[in-house]
């Protein structure tokens, strides 16, 4: 089922077409090459890290956690950033509503100051170590928090593996939420997903078009998954005030509908 809000600040996708690809091969413009900038004024992090263990190898990740026993997890995914203290800061802000967040690192410990460098670092990710990463921080989790339930969060780059995370182990996932990333429009791969995905969108987004976002809910529709999207009359990114696309009043709006579906169906009962 898909709820499309009605507001000043929201707009209906177009129905059109599959939901392509992030390299532009279908006419959008590759996530690389989007204006992008970031000021790096991000709030200081106050939670801690801590080790994952993937494979025969370690990988950091970023802990936030609430005052008093969890009431669900969060594994949260950076931009193309990477781990930096903006999406440290979203995890402590996800905590302060009590839920356990962890914020992992797919790019080894490396964190982009420019959109070049930032471009460089998403174009030479490991798919395969991103994709242990996600089952190790999801794992974590489960351990962490046992008994409550877990969803993904990401934006950007991260928005796409939110979604792939949860596809990848879906007998983890009791939701996912997407902010502007890569969707897909292959039914048969959605319907293994075991939990509703909540989409925030840009209707100003060169790459990830409403075009794509039409896609996706048209196969979410007929893969029977529960769903609810939120386009904005804004940019790509502009949920992050760090970054030169914010938009104060949508990304305040799409936060507290994320809330809203966390608290619905994560949130211990």
């Amino acid at each position: 089922m898909m709820i499309l809000v009605a507001a000043a600040l929201i707009a209906q996708a177009h129905v059109h077409g599959d939901a392509g690809t992030a390299d532009g091969k279908d006419g959008s413009v590759p996530m690389s090459q989007l204006p992008h900038p970031l000021d790096g004024q991000a709030p200081t992090p106050k939670g801690s890290m801590t080790k994952l263990r993937v494979g025969n190898e370690t990988s950091d990740a970023y802990v936030a956690r609430p005052q008093g026993k969890p009431q669900g997890a969060l594994l949260v995914i950076h931009e193309w950033w990477g781990l930096n203290d903006w999406v440290k800061h979203q995890s402590d802000q996800l905590a302060g509503q009590g839920y356990l967040a962890l914020a992992i690192d797919l790019y080894k410990g490396q964190v982009a100051t420019d959109p070049k460098q930032a471009a460089a670092l998403m174009q030479a990710k490991d798919e395969k170590w991103g994709d242990q990463v996600e089952e190790a921080g999801l794992e974590w989790l489960k351990q962490n928090v046992q008994g409550a339930k877990v969803a993904t969060i990401g934006w950007c780059m991260g928005g796409g593996e939110s979604l792939k995370a949860s596809l990848n182990d879906p007998k983890d996932v009791n939701a996912t939420v997407i902010y502007y990333g890569m969707p897909i429009s292959d039914v048969v791969k959605l319907k293994t997903l075991r939990g509703p995905v909540l989409g925030i969108w840009a209707n100003k987004d060169r790459s990830i078009t409403p075009d794509k976002v039409a896609a996706f809910d048209k196969a979410l529709t007929e893969a029977g998954i529960k769903h609810e999207f939120h386009a904005y009359d804004a940019d790509h990114a502009f949920a992050n005030p760090s970054g030169g696309r914010f938009n104060g009043e949508a990304a305040k709006d799409a936060w507290n509908k994320t809330l809203k579906f966390l608290d619905a169906n994560v949130r211990s009962k």
